[in-house]
C-alpha cells in the first residue's frame, strides 16, 4: 500500500501542482511524530528508499519504511511548539497546568534535567513552549 502511494505520489511530482492555499507539507512517521516542511521551491526526490525534501531552508531525509501519512496544512505548526532558538539568559520551567519547576542557567540545561514531556519556558524575553523528548 506504502508504495504504492508513493508511487503515486512521484507521479503527481511530475505534474504541475500549485498548492496556494496550503503552504505546509506535514510529513507524520509511524510513532506520530510529525516535520512541516515549507512548500516555496520544494523539491521532492526518492532516493535510496528515503524521501528527501528539499527547499529553501535546505534538504530533509526521511525514511519511507517510516512515513505513515503526509498532508498539507495552512499551519506551519501543528502542536503550537515552535522551533526555538537557545537563549542563554536564566529561564522558569512551568508544567503546561502553571506549576513552576524551577530556574535554569539556560534552556539546554533545562532540557537536560527534564523528564521527557511539554514545558513551558519563560526567560526575561520571551514565554514559549518546548517538547522534550
Amino acid at each position: 500500500m506504502r508504495r504504492l502511494f508513493f508511487m503515486a505520489l512521484m507521479i503527481t511530482g511530475m505534474l504541475n501542482i500549485h498548492a496556494y492555499e496550503y503552504p505546509y507539507l506535514v510529513l507524520q512517521d509511524s510513532n506520530g511524530g510529525t516535520t512541516t516542511v515549507a512548500v516555496d521551491n520544494l523539491v521532492i526526490t526518492i532516493v535510496n528508499g528515503n524521501l528527501v525534501a528539499t527547499n529553501d531552508n535546505g534538504s530533509q531525509t526521511f525514511s519511507l519504511k517510516d512515513l505513515n501519512k503526509m498532508f498539507f496544512t495552512q499551519q506551519a505548526d501543528l502542536t503550537g511548539i515552535t522551533n526555538t532558538d537557545t537563549y542563554d539568559d536564566v529561564v522558569e520551567i512551568y508544567t503546561t497546568g502553571g506549576v513552576a519547576l524551577g530556574k535554569y542557567e539556560n534552556e539546554n540545561t533545562a532540557k537536560a534535567s527534564l523528564k521527557p514531556g511539554l514545558y513551558i519556558l519563560k526567560s526575561k524575553s520571551r514565554t514559549y513552549k518546548i517538547a522534550v523528548k
